[in-house]
């Protein structure tokens, strides 16, 4: 079933996005992904690194035929720039394309990791000459750490940044949304459901609510869901396509729901 989802502006890049996206790592089969597109989803995120390796080439799989529908991401783990040009060079051979929309430094969480990505010989250089080929259109960092992502966000180098958030991890909005704003940088935010350790069993608060919730907030532009339950994310893909965001009094009660769960050290 094809839905009418949102779309907007991938902050600097112009890109247009549905406001939901497909996470990589966790469906093994191109009929999944497929599946997945077929809600009418147009952003899709994988990595290199994703299940040793092997997540691209089952998304590239999945792609074959409607490369040109999708705005297509992937990351190198690399921080050198030979080790990064030959992470690019597998990924486009086994994502089946001549190019990807945007290319990210993939988990960039140290004070001394983006000192060797932004430095002599550092990832970045190979990120920025593969755009001058027409390799990449943009370039994206990626992290768990909101004070050093943020840090190479303020460089005003990455057209994207991919990071947590949540209604109980909330720390994004004061330490890097702000500086996002301030780049015209592109926020992709992941975690939604804290791996689904934020769902309750019940189903109350109900699954979407938790992607409502972030794409409520101004800074954020898409939300990505791994694949680990596709009834799931096709449940969330419906209910997105009605409506993306939450009333204020219903974002209040999820975030003193999120607060709880993580007082009582339920998040991991």
């Amino acid at each position: 079933m094809r839905y009418e989802l949102p779309k907007t502006i991938l902050g600097r890049t112009g890109l247009e996005v549905t406001r939901l996206g497909i996470g990589g790592a966790y469906c093994e089969t191109p009929d999944g992904y497929r599946a997945a597109l077929d809600c009418g989803v147009n952003y899709l995120d994988t990595a290199r690194a994703y299940r040793d390796g092997d997540d691209e080439r089952v998304v590239g799989q999945a792609i074959a035929g409607r490369r040109h529908e999708i705005i297509l991401a992937t990351k190198s783990g690399e921080r050198d720039a030979a080790g990064a040009r030959k992470d690019l060079e597998t990924s486009l051979r086994l994502l089946g394309t001549d190019y990807v929309d945007i290319w990210q430094i993939h988990y960039l969480n140290t004070e001394s990791e983006r000192e060797q990505v932004l430095g002599p010989g550092g990832a970045m250089e190979a990120a920025v000459k593969a755009r001058e080929q027409g390799l990449v259109r943009y370039i994206g960092v990626t992290g768990h750490e909101w004070p050093e992502v943020a840090k190479a966000v303020a460089t005003g180098l990455f057209d994207t940044v991919l990071c947590w958030y949540n209604c109980a991890l909330r720390e994004a909005e004061d330490l890097l949304f702000p500086e996002a704003a301030a780049q015209g940088t592109g926020v992709v935010i992941m975690n939604a459901t804290r791996t689904d350790k934020l769902l309750n069993p019940n189903g109350v608060p109900a699954p979407e609510a938790f992607y409502r919730y972030v794409l409520g907030h101004p800074a954020v532009n898409l939300t990505v869901i791994g694949l680990r339950d596709l009834d799931r994310f096709q449940r969330v893909a419906r209910a997105l396509s009605e409506r993306d965001t939450l009333e204020p009094e219903e974002r209040q009660a999820l975030e003193a729901y999120g607060a709880e769960m993580r007082a009582d050290g339920k998040l991991g």
